[in-house]
């Protein structure tokens, strides 16, 4: 999808609030304090040296309300995030919200995350990542049921070397075609799709919500022991192996499913599928 160039205002409005707030106090001392006191020479600066004075309260007022709409923004972002609930809900975002939402997700991780405004020109990238003098490039793709293929990885690795990054990240709310995933094996490429993302996001919420769904439970007679068997989702920082769900996924949220075994009840003893992603869901499959 086409994007306009942003403005130097978009640019602003992207980044934190305080840059903004810290451009208006300083076009404010220098408009209001320092510029009329300077002797130019040219005639047309000496006419601005003259006007500064009165153009002050102008670049503090907007500088302001800059800052104001940086920080609505952000808080925009946290909301997104903390109100996904499930796959559904991740492929119901436009494009730019998707890229909001795994930028404010890896952003609760500790990165420093650089939002893309270049309207294509970038070569595919959305985010740049940065922790520990460490630089990941990330690219989403928001789809709902199309495959990323192996050429937008292989596009994505190309850019590596130009950009000095030290792995590149593909996040989707779809699949990765086989293909996909054969080229990502033994480089450093990260290959998250759609249920691996919902875990990733689930684990940086400030409250998780419960999915609504619940059309499928475990007998209420199992108890299940899940301290040592749930799935580590990796950032920029770890494996750099691909990460994609099991072939057998949760008829209830869409996550991957954990082999697990009954503890007591009439199923004691016996092997069922879990979500990973309980107790906030208990969709199950039989083994």
């Amino acid at each position: 999808m086409s994007r306009r160039n942003p403005s130097p205002a978009d640019t602003l409005i992207m980044l934190p609030w305080q840059v903004s707030a810290a451009l208006a106090v300083i076009a404010f001392i220098g408009l209001r304090w320092v510029i009329p006191v300077i002797e130019f020479e040219n005639v047309f600066f000496a006419a601005f040296g003259k006007a500064a004075a009165g153009l002050a309260w102008f670049a503090l007022i907007g500088f302001g309300v800059l800052a104001g709409l940086s920080a609505i923004l952000a808080a925009k972002k946290r909301e997104l995030l903390d109100s996904q609930r499930g796959l559904e809900s991740l492929r119901a975002l436009s494009w730019q919200q998707f890229e909001w939402m795994v930028g404010e997700a890896y952003r609760r991780q500790g990165y420093s995350v650089e939002e893309s405004l270049a309207g294509g020109a970038d070569g595919g990238i959305d985010l740049i990542l940065r922790k520990d003098d460490q630089a990941s490039l990330v690219q989403c793709k928001r789809w709902k049921t199309q495959s990323v293929g192996a050429s937008v990885i292989r596009e994505m690795f190309g850019l590596l070397a130009h950009h000095r990054a030290d792995r590149v990240i593909v996040v989707t709310s779809g699949r990765f075609t086989s293909e996909a995933v054969a080229f990502a094996d033994s480089k450093p490429i990260v290959l998250i799709d759609g249920p691996a993302l919902l875990n990733l996001v689930q684990a940086v919420q400030v409250a998780p919500k419960t999915p609504q769904s619940t059309l499928s439970a475990a007998p209420a007679s199992a108890t299940v022991s899940f301290a040592t068997n749930t799935p580590e989702i990796p950032g920029p920082d770890a494996s750099v192996s691909p990460v994609f769900a099991s072939e057998m996924d949760c008829p209830t949220c869409g996550a991957s499913m954990i082999k697990r075994t009954a503890k007591r009840g009439s199923n004691a003893g016996n092997a069922f599928w879990g979500c990973s992603n309980y107790p906030s869901c208990r969709g199950v499959r039989n083994a």
